[in-house]
């Protein structure tokens, strides 16, 4: 909800969309095998657990740098 909510709006992009740089895409899914890091964001090979909507802008500068 939050999360996705707050990634859609930084990336500027909905579901199944890509950025028009093509290094981010978005999709949204129910499992991923890590429900004791719920709620889970992947990156590439990256696994960012227990995270909140005030986390996103925070990730995502990582790979922005």
């Amino acid at each position: 909800g939050e999360i996705f909510d707050e990634l859609s709006k930084q990336l500027g992009i909905e579901n199944g969309g890509v950025t028009p740089d093509k290094k981010f895409s978005l999709d949204a899914t129910r499992c991923i095998g890590c429900c004791g890091l719920a709620p889970v964001l992947t990156i590439n090979d990256e696994v960012y657990g227990k995270i909140t909507a005030k986390d996103v802008a925070g990730i995502l500068a990582k790979y922005n740098a």
